[in-house]
């Protein structure tokens, strides 16, 4: 794949149920996923592909795929980086809706994804588990 913009296209599709062996692209061994808004007792940092792909995979048992809508996908002036703008929905295994607007960033390097950084509304997910 070598349009960036189309690579975090697909791996938006994947990342949130983290289908990283679904992914067409890479995903590097030393990956990090940030979410520094999480509420309070949540991780906010998921080091190592693995350890971040089953943090993913064990939230997406909790409900229906999230799947990212309306977004916006920048490159940036440093050659690696990627900002996007979205929106998500689904359905909590509770059967509480669970929408969000997200900003997220994710680095790429020599086709591989090497990190992503997810800043999203923490009241959001506190009443979707509630």
């Amino acid at each position: 794949m070598s349009d960036i913009v189309e690579q975090v296209s697909q791996w938006l599709e994947h990342m949130p149920q983290g289908d990283f062996d679904e992914y067409p692209g890479g995903v590097a061994e030393d990956f990090v996923l940030r979410l520094p808004f999480m509420p309070e007792g949540l991780p906010t940092e998921f080091a190592g592909r693995e350890t971040a792909r089953a943090a993913l995979a064990q939230s997406a048992r909790g409900r229906e795929p999230l799947v990212f809508s309306d977004k916006v996908i920048l490159r940036t002036e440093d050659p690696e980086l990627v900002v996007v703008t979205a929106n998500a929905r689904t359905t909590m295994a509770s059967g509480r809706p669970y929408a969000n607007s997200y900003v997220i960033f994710v680095r790429i390097r020599n086709g591989v994804i090497i990190e992503h950084t997810e800043y999203l509304n923490p009241l959001a997910v506190i009443a979707a588990a509630s």
